[in-house]
């Protein structure tokens, strides 16, 4: 069963940063194909390697400003929650081990897929919720890791992605010299379509 996918997600961003706020409605949307491999003789267990795309928007507290070359990031303690946004975009590798309860004939069935995704993060760019936006060159991670769980019946399932990778380098830190350890994780609906 090879399939295309489209996954629509909330972004849940854990941190472990002071004054860190979550501010405004954080998504994301990855699309692409998945090829299944079976690996038994009833077809209801396989192994699948596809190729996707993301975008992901978070929208947080967290302000960065840019002088002489280089990124100054805050967060800010102010009384008005500041909607500040951090988008990027994703070239993604899929891996899944699939179990599921169908038959040679029937299309609607559980499945519970486990999987891996390996993400390249590129084109990251900052919207504040005051003044101009910019590009951050070399701020993101380069690759992020996540597992992740779909699990549902016929077209429309869950989807939980749990990611290893903060979002922005490790060594980037605020200007009173905090980490800056943003993680995104997604919780959302995953439709596939054979």
């Amino acid at each position: 069963e090879d399939q295309f996918y489209v996954d629509l997600n909330f972004a849940l961003q854990f941190n472990d940063i002071n004054e860190f706020k979550q501010n405004g409605f954080s998504r994301s949307i990855h699309l692409g194909f998945i090829r299944d491999y079976p690996i038994s003789t009833r077809g209801d267990k396989a192994i699948a390697v596809g190729m996707g795309y993301g975008f992901v928007r978070l929208v947080n507290n967290i302000n960065v400003e840019q002088e002489q070359g280089q990124y100054l990031y805050d967060v800010p303690v102010v009384q008005r929650a500041l909607r500040n946004v951090f988008s990027y975009h994703q070239l993604q590798l899929p891996v899944e081990l699939r179990w599921r309860t169908s038959t040679p004939s029937d299309y609607a069935f559980w499945r519970v897929y486990l999987g891996y995704r390996l993400s390249y993060q590129f084109r990251g760019q900052f919207n504040p919720f005051f003044g101009r936006s910019m590009f951050l060159k070399n701020q993101l991670s380069t690759w992020q890791h996540s597992l992740g769980i779909s699990l549902g019946f016929n077209t429309w399932n869950l989807r939980f992605d749990y990611s290893f990778t903060p979002l922005l380098q490790k060594d980037i830190r605020t200007i009173d010299n905090k980490a800056l350890r943003l993680v995104p994780d997604q919780v959302g609906v995953i439709f596939y379509l054979l």
